[in-house]
């Protein structure tokens, strides 16, 4: 981490100047280097002076910048924060509203309207899944349960219960099925459920 934080100040630097400036040895440089150019965080190129053999240069990818901290969900809430206290409660219930039907127009494309009930459901959960929430569906008592077993949006669900409210709106949306929420991350619940009935063209098959 230490190289990638040099890197990422420098823009680009010989492996003789990251192993002055963190003292440490050549060759452990070249060591860390190698493992990070295979795991694709740091691109090497040539660099031909005047005299001499070229010197390679060492610079970040793309990649490298997924290893580098990031604050999303606390600029989120902070946003969230401004838009409650300017506009109340109601405004954020519309704008994750709107999200959820602005999520539910771009499953609508992978969907099929000749899909069944299960079908749909199945690429519903799936689609879900593609956001790393550890999707899953389950046959209950009470009817089918849906599982969001890793939010991505913690943080932020924790203080405002609406994010929560997205997945139901986007079942609603999709299967016109009526939608309860079971747990609740924003309760302190490790995750977040929610359990759905089959239409009854569906229950009677």
């Amino acid at each position: 981490m230490e190289v990638l934080e040099l890197l990422r100040k420098k823009q680009a630097a010989s492996a003789e100047t990251i192993s002055t400036e963190l003292g440490i040895t050549p060759n452990a440089v070249r060591q860390h280097l190698t493992n990070l150019v295979r795991d694709g965080f740091v691109r090497s190129e040539p660099v031909r002076h005047k005299r001499g053999r070229p010197s390679l240069l060492f610079s970040l990818t793309d990649r490298a910048d997924a290893a580098f901290p990031k604050r999303y969900g606390q600029l989120a809430t902070m946003v969230l924060t401004e838009i409650q206290d300017m506009q109340g409660p109601e405004a954020l219930d519309e704008i994750f509203h709107r999200v959820a039907l602005r999520h539910a127009g771009a499953i609508a494309s992978e969907i099929d309207d000749e899909d069944d009930f299960e079908a749909k459901l199945d690429k519903l959960v799936a689609w879900i899944g593609k956001a790393a929430t550890l999707a899953t569906r389950e046959e209950t008592e009470d009817g089918i349960r849906v599982t969001i077993h890793n939010c991505p949006f913690r943080n932020t669900a924790l203080k405002f219960p609406q994010v929560c409210t997205i997945t139901p709106h986007l079942i609603t949306q999709l299967l016109g099925v009526p939608v309860s929420q079971a747990n609740s991350i924003h309760r302190r619940d490790p995750y977040c459920s929610f359990v759905l009935q089959r239409p009854a063209a569906a229950n009677s098959h």
